[in-house]
């Protein structure tokens, strides 16, 4: 990259990181009245603790100065007042840093916590479509561990470089008035140590920005590792998630290393330039203090001064890693919170609190990537109370038929109405509300059997909750759990048995009670006696509601009111098991085909597991 183009990057980069800084201040303004009191704070702390070094001053020249003729100290009666006003200065000085320390600590928390709150609950707003393109461990880091980094900035940075800069300010008017000459001569140091670090700051940010970035590629990958730990051994491919471990991890030290390098490097030059300062204070001060025109106090005073001066900007800048780390963190968590849903209600959202049950798209198209469709020109109608099948091949759109209806995603053409009116114009939270849906992979969080069939309705009450199960056949193997209801699941449910699992879910679902129902291929974890147990149930459940289900076993589809075949994302026949059958097109190949694999004769229409 050429220099002038590396040049604009990096100031492009720096400017950016400054309207982050500047965004993140925005977070702290409901806390102005603490902010007010930590500035109070940090204005005692300061100027207390700039009276000391004059102090000193005070003693060496004016105290301990002896009289020559009778070598006795001339102001002996100044020791005492001298001394409390120094402890006083001190005391003064240190419990005012640690009123401001607390109050700033408190103030950075809460406003990180409302930080982080804003990130999950934005999180929860964001479309589907926002999750398939970031990884969890991604989003993971974003609450957790980009948010912790920022606290670092509000919770410490921030206060310490507003204390550093009252001090530079304070520091800097007291060099003065002690002696113009020395200041000019510090000057020096001082000017150079600006330039040097100005530019140092900016070839750091860069390799900063290279060091996070690969930190929190190592951080997703191994997020999604073990997330996908039973995966991994269902392969056997532990040895090669090791090896793609450790290049990210190797590309990450490879970047330490550098920034290291750098550092070590930077940081002692600073040192140097610092050390030099203070060389020529004594260098100078030495020959007017043998030319009369100063005074050992003065000198050591304006020492002291100096290292108060220095103090702060190798504070500054031994923190200035953090800092890169803390902003590189707050310009990711401002990446999701200045996302906007795919998905939200339309100024004219009506509010439906039940539907009927009629369902229609009417030449909808729609497609994950937009050169990819994967539903195309598909029109179909159910009627209220309907029991449908969406049948078909794996990748055939079924599923996203569901995804659809239910809104999680917006189609990109055509329309998909629920009695009569464009899902786009009702409430999300009235489809939802509506809408029960039992999912093939069931998800389950981690608390208690009862909390994760409450969770549709969370102000049902035990008697329902229990009602649910016993609908759904979940009741029987629940009571047998040592707590009963009360027993955890652990983490995704992994205390329970697929077929368990599935049957919580469908309690969920019927918990919820709603007009439609979805079972997307939701029996195909449960073994075929407890098949027969729901499906007994299911029967007298979906009467007085529209249910829609896919299904791998055609023995769930059998009493079905019609089904649909689905091929390439388009409806190519529907009608009754029975008219399908006899029909003798798609559906009668698929029931064929399966019946000879499983069979070894066509036989007739009845038992079929469909791929």
């Amino acid at each position: 990259m050429p220099k002038t183009d590396k040049r604009a990057s990096i100031h492009s980069a720096i400017a950016q990181k400054g309207n982050t800084f500047l965004r993140i201040m925005n977070f702290a303004r409901p806390y102005t009245k603490d902010l007010a009191r930590i500035l109070l704070f940090m204005l005692i702390a300061t100027g207390f603790s700039l009276l000391v070094p004059y102090i000193s001053k005070i003693f060496i020249d004016d105290v301990f100065k002896p009289d020559h003729d009778t070598l006795q100290f001339s102001h002996a009666a100044w020791f005492m007042p001298a001394i409390g006003v120094m402890f006083f200065a001190y005391a003064i000085q240190i419990f005012s840093s640690g009123f401001f320390q607390w109050l700033s600590g408190k103030t950075g928390h809460k406003t990180v916590h409302d930080i982080r709150v804003l990130v999950f609950s934005k999180l929860q707003t964001l479309s589907l479509s926002y999750f398939d393109k970031h990884t969890t461990g991604g989003l993971l880091s974003r609450v957790n561990q980009d948010t912790d980094d920022v606290q670092f900035l509000i919770v410490e940075f921030l206060p310490l470089a507003i204390q550093s800069f009252l001090m530079l300010a304070g520091v800097g008017v007291f060099l003065c008035v002690l002696s113009v000459n020395l200041t000019v001569f510090v000057a020096l140091p001082v000017v150079i140590l600006v330039f040097f670090g100005r530019k140092m700051v900016k070839n750091a940010l860069s390799h900063f920005n290279t060091y996070f970035s690969q930190r929190s590629r190592l951080s997703e990958f191994a997020a999604d590792s073990l997330t996908g730990i039973r995966v991994v051994k269902a392969f056997g491919q532990e040895h090669r998630q090791i090896e793609m471990f450790r290049d990210y991890s190797a590309n990450f030290r490879d970047t330490g290393i550098t920034v290291m390098k750098m550092w070590s490097i930077f940081h002692p030059l600073m040192q140097f330039f610092i050390m030099s300062g203070t060389v020529l204070v004594w260098a100078v001060g030495g020959r007017l203090i043998f030319a009369k025109t100063m005074t050992l106090g003065t000198v050591v005073a304006y020492g002291g001064y100096l290292a108060m001066f220095f103090s702060p900007l190798l504070t500054l800048v031994n923190m200035l890693r953090n800092i890169s780390t803390s902003l590189s963190a707050a310009q990711r968590v401002f990446s999701v919170l200045d996302e906007s849903p795919k998905i939200r209600d339309a100024a004219d959202a009506v509010a439906m609190q039940a539907f009927a049950g009629t369902i229609e798209f009417r030449n909808v198209e729609f497609g994950y990537a937009f050169d990819k469709p994967v539903i195309k020109n598909l029109s179909l109608k159910i009627f209220p109370k309907e029991k449908i099948g969406l049948i078909g091949k794996s990748g055939a759109g079924k599923s996203t038929i569901i995804n659809l209806l239910c809104r999680l995603y917006d189609v990109d053409k055509g329309v998909i109405t629920i009695d009569g009116v464009d899902i786009r114009h009702i409430r999300t939270q009235d489809i939802r509300k509506n809408i029960g849906i039992v999912l093939q992979d069931t998800f389950l969080f981690n608390g208690t059997i009862f909390d994760n069939i409450a969770y549709a309705k969370p102000d049902a009450t035990r008697e329902d909750v229990v009602d649910a199960a016993m609908a759904a056949h979940a009741h029987e193997f629940i009571c047998k759990k040592r707590d009963a209801y009360d027993s955890l699941v652990g983490e995704r449910g992994v205390a329970l048995s697929g077929g368990e699992k599935q049957r919580i879910a469908i309690a969920r679902a019927l918990l919820l009670n709603p007009a439609i129902l979805i079972l997307d291929e939701a029996l195909s974890s449960v073994d075929t006696e407890t098949e027969c147990k729901i499906q007994d149930a299911l029967e007298n459940l979906t009467k007085n509601r529209t249910t829609i289900a896919i299904a791998h076993r055609l023995s769930t589809l059998q009493t079905y009111d019609r089904l649909f075949v689905i091929e390439n994302g388009q409806c190519i026949e529907f009608g009754t098991p029975d008219e399908l059958f006899n029909k003798k097109g798609a559906f009668y190949t698929m029931v064929t085909m399966n019946r000879k694999n499983t069979h070894g004769n066509a036989g007739t229409f009845g038992e079929g597991i469909f791929s």
